[in-house]
């Protein structure tokens, strides 16, 4: 039984992730030593549920998973969390969604080889439509299309936010952009759905195109541009030390997310995830390394920024 509805739930990918540190990137046919490792759970929707959990919004994952090892870490790392999974069917003899990460040391910079494994997407009779009613806001990736789509239909009828990291133009995503409230896209993504020359070009017609309440294109180090009904304007990134981007975008995310739960106007959510997203960095792993409500707000104090 719940003790609570969740207030953010996500349907989307999971990922069982080995990242490795490496001094550089290996030459093919060698064998290198490797600095240090980690096992962690990953993927864009999961990983930004743990995100906005860890800032102190309830969150729930929906969807399928196999019965496997992978499978297994994943749900037992998404509960460590706080994450809830009541509701995600596991599926017999399948072979959960896994990656490698190979992060280069000298660079920065992360290499990632993946496996889509064997487990069937979800339908929408796998999501439970009493705990959408609940919730305050979906966050989709664009992965598990069918149901996504159903249950942004759903949520648009109930007044239930949507909101999409869109990183990747997978196919049939554009059936799923009408419903989205807060359309989070990559530059990548931007460019290449509209064939815009610009960024700015780009955030404009996904804005004009899909009508979401707002656009929040995201540009990495850079920051990004915000454009809402005030207008488009520039929103900042945070210099800091750079240990580890992986999990870097997933959090923004899951900050924005958390951010408009807590009550934060668009131009404040944005620095506030751009915050979390600058933490994250300076840290390795992707979730063990995710700031709290606290360390963000406290991040943004000491560089004399208000929300």
């Amino acid at each position: 039984m719940r003790n609570e509805w969740p207030e953010v739930i996500g349907i989307g990918s999971t990922v069982y992730d080995t990242l490795m540190v490496v001094p550089a990137y290996p030459t093919e046919d060698t064998k290198m030593e490797g600095i240090e490792t980690k096992v962690q759970g990953g993927g864009p929707c999961a990983t930004a549920l743990v995100a906005a959990r860890k800032l102190g919004v309830s969150a729930a994952y929906l969807g399928t998973i196999g019965d496997d090892p992978f499978g297994k870490f994943m749900m037992d790392d998404l509960e460590h969390w706080g994450v809830d999974t009541q509701d995600v069917r596991r599926i017999p003899d399948s072979v959960s969604f896994h990656a490698v990460v190979l992060l280069n040391q000298e660079t920065k910079s992360r290499t990632c080889v993946w496996s889509r494994g064997t487990v069937p997407q979800p339908t929408v009779d796998d999501i439970n439509e009493e705990v959408v009613r609940h919730a305050r806001v979906l966050h989709l990736d664009g992965h598990m299309l069918e149901a996504a789509i159903a249950t942004a239909k759903k949520c648009n009828e109930l007044g239930v936010k949507v909101s999409h990291d869109a990183g990747g133009t997978y196919p049939g995503v554009e059936n799923l952009m009408p419903y989205v409230d807060w359309l989070i896209p990559s530059e990548e993504f931007a460019l290449k759905m509209t064939g815009a020359a610009t960024a700015e070009e780009a955030a404009q017609q996904l804005y004009d195109t899909y009508h979401p309440e707002l656009v929040v294109l995201t540009q990495g180090v850079r920051g990004g541009i915000l454009l809402d009904e005030k207008g488009m304007r520039r929103y900042e990134s945070y210099k800091v030390e750079v240990k580890d981007s992986n999990g870097c975008g997933d959090t923004f995310h899951g900050a924005f997310v958390a951010a408009k739960i807590h009550g934060l106007d668009n131009d404040a959510a944005c620095k506030y995830a751009s915050a979390a997203a600058a933490v994250k960095c300076t840290r390795l792993g992707a979730r063990y390394a995710m700031a709290t409500d606290a360390e963000c707000r406290v991040f943004l104090k000491e560089r004399g920024v208000e929300l």
